[in-house]
């Protein structure tokens, strides 16, 4: 089989590969490779960036990106100021004969069946119920939302979503005055805006400001560090997002019916794994009111690899070879 090329295509970096299914039906991938946005003034630049150095271009590729797909194909990223990226413009300007966009969380839900045990890891213990959907969102520089349906004729359906544009649901009085004042600054506030990679420091100068301490230029992982020392500020702010990432995930998984499982993805759920296995952020997940009973055997994983997206679009676009 000739490779094929995929990418995931986030609002901070791209990641590219060529992809080929082996004989025993996994999916390998050569030619891996992560480019930061910030390197590029377009996504066609990042693209022919890859292209130069690869021997052959393939002759099919499938694209991942974080935005919502129009009518036409074509995907404008959310948290990306590049230009809209359409699927026929791709392919005269980088020299391949068909390209298909996806929206990323297809990709991402999509790889979870080609993913070994070993790439996860355990937040929530449960027992998926066979055939029901699996929900698989978490926060990045975004918040996606998918759920994969397994079909009974085998293969698999991917239903995405803008899910994490809806309104942030507090459930208690300080969870509502920390919205309250990030609407007092920035208007309506959804999930994304509450957990994703983008708006860290916003929520973490609310918090400071609520706690009547100055607001720091801290890292990412600066914040993680404080927390795990007690700081009050960063304490709060990952006990916080952990709350609003488990609370989101329970709300999708309610909605669609996602008993086989939840999975957690993303740069920023990595990295806050134990914040999310803590009881009131695991509690947030199943506190159900009358449907509690519901959500205590849906298991919830975190996805631990960066190959996950791409692995993902190569299945998408093999699926494609299944059907015609």
């Amino acid at each position: 089989m000739n490779p094929v090329l995929v990418g995931d295509v986030g609002g901070t970096s791209v990641r590219f590969a060529l992809a080929r299914r082996d004989h025993g039906g996994a999916i390998r991938l050569d030619a891996f490779t992560k480019l930061q946005n910030d390197d590029f003034s377009s996504f066609d630049k990042a693209l022919n960036s890859y292209l130069d150095g690869v021997s052959d271009r393939p002759a099919r590729a499938l694209f991942a990106l974080a935005g919502p797909p129009r009518s036409d194909g074509s995907i404008q990223l959310t948290n990306r100021d590049w230009p809209l990226v359409a699927p026929l413009d791709v392919a005269s300007r980088c020299g391949i004969e068909t390209v298909r966009l996806v929206n990323d969380f297809a990709a991402m839900s999509r790889a979870i069946p080609e993913m070994p045990d070993t790439a996860f890891e355990t937040v929530l213990d449960g027992e998926a119920s066979p055939g029901a959907p699996i929900v698989v969102t978490g926060p990045g520089t975004g918040f996606g939302v998918g759920t994969l349906i397994p079909l009974q004729t085998g293969g698999y359906h991917v239903l995405t979503g803008e899910g994490g544009h809806a309104a942030y649901a507090a459930h208690t009085v300080r969870e509502a005055d920390i919205a309250e004042h990030l609407a007092a600054r920035h208007g309506y506030v959804s999930t994304e805006m509450i957990v994703s990679g983008a708006w860290l420091h916003p929520v973490y100068e609310v918090i400071a400001d609520l706690h009547n301490q100055p607001v720091e230029a801290l890292s990412a992982g600066e914040m993680l560090d404080r927390a795990s020392a007690g700081d009050p500020v960063c304490e709060e702010l990952c006990r916080f997002r952990a709350r609003a990432i488990m609370g989101a995930a329970g709300d999708v998984a309610l909605i669609t019916g996602g008993r086989g499982g939840v999975v957690l993805t993303g740069g920023v759920a990595e990295r806050m794994v134990p914040w999310l296995q803590a009881p009131e952020a695991r509690d947030r997940f199943r506190e159900r009111g009358s449907h509690a009973a519901y959500m205590t055997p849906i298991p919830v994983r975190v996805l631990k690899s960066p190959e996950a997206p791409v692995i993902g679009a190569a299945a998408l676009l093999f699926d494609e070879d299944l059907t015609s």
